[in-house]
């Protein structure tokens, strides 16, 4: 399945929330994390975070279907970004979008020296995939709530 990345339009917020919504629904069900869980961010909240300065938003196509988003915020005087809020729409999850998707960020951002990300530890595909793309574990684990730990990753 041939995968298009292309940068965010503000055009694209309605795709992008739905697309967020429906990633992170599941975890939020499992989890029950209302403190910080992107499933619950309001519209306006997904756009101000898209467009505010540094932040670089992404859509992924899949066959013309637009099936994944993730925002990256580069941090030029330090050489690094940050990942967040990755998502992939549940029918198209478990075939490789994400790790392609990344990759292609990546190389579209070679200038970038460190790549840093945060995950849920209970979820280990997540784990598996930032691991299996070079991405290391770093710091502390900090647990949220009595069901969910965040970990930390980083790629030189």
């Amino acid at each position: 399945m041939e995968i298009i990345i292309r940068p965010f339009q503000e055009s694209d917020i309605d795709t992008v929330w739905a697309i967020q919504r429906a990633a992170f629904q599941p975890l939020f069900e499992k989890y029950r994390d209302e403190a910080t869980s992107p499933y619950l961010e309001s519209r306006e909240t997904v756009l101000a975070k898209y467009t505010r300065p540094g932040a670089h938003g992404y859509l992924f196509l899949c066959g013309g279907v637009a099936a994944g988003a993730v925002r990256v915020h580069l941090r030029p005087e330090t050489k690094s970004a940050r990942i967040s809020a990755l998502c992939v729409l549940p029918e198209f999850q478990g075939r490789g979008v994400a790790q392609e998707a990344l990759r292609a960020i990546e190389r579209l951002h070679a200038d970038v020296g460190t790549w840093r990300l945060d995950t849920i530890l209970e979820e280990k595909g997540n784990c598996h995939l930032y691991e299996k793309l070079g991405y290391r574990r770093i710091g502390e684990p900090e647990p949220l709530n009595e069901r969910l730990t965040l970990v930390y990753y980083e790629k030189p």
